[in-house]
């Protein structure tokens, strides 16, 4: 895409996502039966950093898997997200709770961080929506330092035989139709299952981490493959080397 397209993308979904912001913890839990819930324990349970200290959670929503991510104690956790209503919404929840999150308005693809201020970077349901991917992965890369780790939990489209079918009848004709209702704009609900399907899974968001510069990356499949982790780490060096050697 060209940077034009890149930012009219990551506006409209700025927008998209700032005008659901109201129903969006509903909804999530909602079409989802709780699974959400488990999902992000169980990312946050796969974190292979022993002792993370800071944490940055990017397109973090209104905050769920900053908040869960309490467990880990992190003594500096950041939350950011480019839509501001998602983040209002963070805000209160997080403090109702009592866990100090520092929220930021940002773009994942341009963090107002330096390099290495982070030892764990997360994302749960909003890197497919970067505008660019690649340049969302390098970022993350840039603000982690020598060893740290990033987390990603993204939807993905189940390969199962069967399954697949009726995932598909669910994912792509009810849930707009239901989360169009409750959230009274069925667009936003319909950009869902495609974002999912353009979204590059596997393998391929595995080589995608792999050429921002992360090694030991592997991925875990969850529920029948409807979500899936991803994880990788900075190289002990901080150093990474051009592609192709190494």
């Amino acid at each position: 895409m060209t940077g034009k397209e890149v930012y009219r993308r990551k506006r409209a979904v700025r927008d998209m996502f700032n005008a659901i912001a109201h129903r969006y913890d509903l909804l999530n839990h909602l079409l989802s039966a709780g699974i959400d819930v488990y999902w992000r324990r169980r990312a946050l349970s796969l974190v292979r950093h022993e002792a993370p200290r800071s944490l940055l959670d990017v397109a973090t929503g209104t905050g769920d898997l900053a908040i869960a991510a309490r467990r880990l104690g992190a003594e500096r956790t950041v939350a950011a997200d480019v839509a501001l209503e998602m983040v209002r919404l963070g805000v209160p929840k997080a403090a109702a709770r009592g866990i100090p999150i520092h929220w930021l308005g940002g773009d994942a693809e341009r963090l107002p961080f330096a390099d290495g201020s982070f030892d764990l970077v997360t994302a749960a349901f909003g890197v497919r929506n970067f505008g660019d991917i690649p340049a969302g992965l390098a970022e993350a890369r840039r603000v982690l330092r020598p060893r740290g780790e990033l987390v990603v939990l993204d939807f993905t489209e189940p390969t199962l035989f069967g399954f697949r079918h009726l995932y598909r009848l669910y994912f792509r004709r009810l849930l707009p139709v239901v989360g169009g209702l409750v959230s009274g704009n069925r667009k936003a609900y319909s950009y869902l299952p495609r974002s999912v399907g353009d979204f590059p899974q596997g393998r391929a968001f595995l080589a995608l981490m792999e050429k921002a510069g992360f090694e030991d990356n592997r991925h875990v499949p969850l529920t029948l493959g409807i979500s899936a982790v991803y994880q990788g780490r900075v190289p002990r060096s901080g150093v990474v080397a051009p592609e192709g050697q190494g």
